[in-house]
């Protein structure tokens, strides 16, 4: 998932073909994104279904609080540099299958001139 255009949290490890996968980090990084890479146990833990939203003083990472103690410190300080991290409990939805990103819409219009 790419978020904005500073950063992506992908499983990497997901795509089998090895040369595929290079191809894939290689491009997002040449667009300037920093690459979160994530394990197939932090996926399970929800952590690639966060959610970046406009704050008042800037961008929130919305995501669960499972999804952020399944990431690793150096994850989450890398997370810390280009948004404000927002772990929410959601047990109960997450129990069901879903988390945060799932649980939210997001509203991509045009902002209106009056």
């Amino acid at each position: 998932m790419c978020i904005g255009t500073q950063f992506c949290m992908i499983g990497l490890d997901a795509i089998r073909d090895e040369a595929r996968r290079a191809q894939i980090r290689t491009r997002l990084e040449d667009t300037g994104r920093t690459v979160v890479d994530l394990t197939h146990g932090q996926i399970a833990d929800f952590a690639g279904n966060a959610i970046e939203l406009h704050g008042v003083r800037g961008p929130v990472l919305a995501l669960s609080a499972r999804a952020l103690k399944a990431l690793r410190p150096e994850q989450t300080a890398t997370l810390e540099r280009f948004a404000e991290v927002l772990p929410l409990d959601v047990p109960t939805i997450e129990l069901a299958g879903g988390s945060v990103r799932c649980m939210l819409a997001g509203i991509h219009l045009a902002v209106r001139r009056r």
